[in-house]
């Protein structure tokens, strides 16, 4: 059966934080860095008014996932060094073991460990490497039991851990790492001939497979552009996505610039969602969009559905 759904949304720990927390994580995000002149904006009334509709677009998502009755999920995904470390990080990682966890508790925010679990396909994660290989993409592919090497006490990492507790998935997913973050990252151009391999390899499964990007959209949280969103990137990405151009994605990494590093490096997941879903004759919608600079990102939701 062929892919029947997807849906991407952007990471920000504050997403996934009371609104009462919202100063802490902004300030465990941002630090010192001087902030633009839209950040002033962001007085507590239009917070609480973003909060109320992150709010909403979290349990728009959570009900379309739970409606769609799919039988798995495809997780696309950008490790920050935590299952990865410098002697090993492959630009396409499948993980065909039979369950994964990570701890999204942050100790700069005086959080407890809490590690969360998931249960993973190991079947459609096995014939995904494969057909991606016939394909010619070098996958690495990892199997049996989880052993993260670069943080092996707190595992995946919290874009896939925080959205996937939030949304209440309980089905078997299939984790895939893309190199966003370590140079030389996966090309850009890579993106949509990934997510069509994805789409076609998808058709041989019997169930009913959805897609999960999560990860970005334009920011650079904790680093030298904390707080700056490209809003004019975002738009144009997200309109690309929703007149069913992700191809046109691929071009944004071809240049070295600072602004590409950080979140903005992971358009790249919404931009191989954005492919496989097309490629399986899904169209696009744009839930919501805000740039959050408490955030320190570009917030954005989007869902696939016939």
């Amino acid at each position: 059966m062929p892919l029947v759904y997807g849906q991407a949304l952007s990471f920000s720990p504050l997403l996934y934080r009371e609104r009462a927390r919202w100063g802490d994580v902004r300030a465990a995000l941002v630090g010192d860095i001087v902030q633009p002149r839209a950040a002033a904006d962001e007085t507590p009334e239009r917070l609480d008014t973003y909060a109320q509709r992150l709010d909403e677009a979290f349990w728009f998502a959570g009900e379309r996932l739970a409606a769609m009755r799919l039988d798995a999920l495809v997780v696309l995904v950008a490790d920050n060094g935590r299952v990865f470390d410098d002697t090993n990080t492959p630009q396409l990682h499948v993980f065909a073991g039979h369950d994964i966890w990570g701890d999204a508790a942050r100790s700069d925010l005086g959080e407890a460990p809490d590690a969360v679990t998931f249960r993973c396909d190991a079947v459609i994660a096995s014939q995904l490497a494969e057909e991606l290989a016939r394909d010619g993409f070098d996958v690495s592919e990892a199997r049996g039991a989880f052993r993260p090497l670069g943080d092996p006490q707190r595992g995946a990492v919290a874009a896939l851990v925080e959205p996937l507790d939030r949304l209440v998935v309980t089905i078997p997913i299939v984790p895939i790492h893309i190199n966003c973050h370590v140079a030389p990252a996966i090309s850009g151009r890579r993106m949509a001939p990934l997510g069509a391999a994805l789409a076609r390899a998808l058709v041989h499964q019997p169930g009913r497979i959805g897609i999960l990007a999560s990860g970005g959209l334009s920011g650079q949280p904790g680093d030298v552009m904390a707080g700056w969103i490209d809003d004019v990137l975002d738009a144009w990405v997200l309109e690309r996505l929703r007149t069913g151009r992700a191809s046109d994605l691929g071009s944004i990494f071809e240049v070295e610039s600072q602004s590409l590093r950080g979140a903005t490096s992971e358009i790249r997941l919404w931009a191989a969602a954005g492919a496989a879903c097309e490629a399986a004759g899904l169209r696009a919608v744009t839930d919501e969009y805000i740039p959050l600079h408490h955030a320190a990102a570009g917030i954005g939701f989007m869902h696939w559905r016939n």
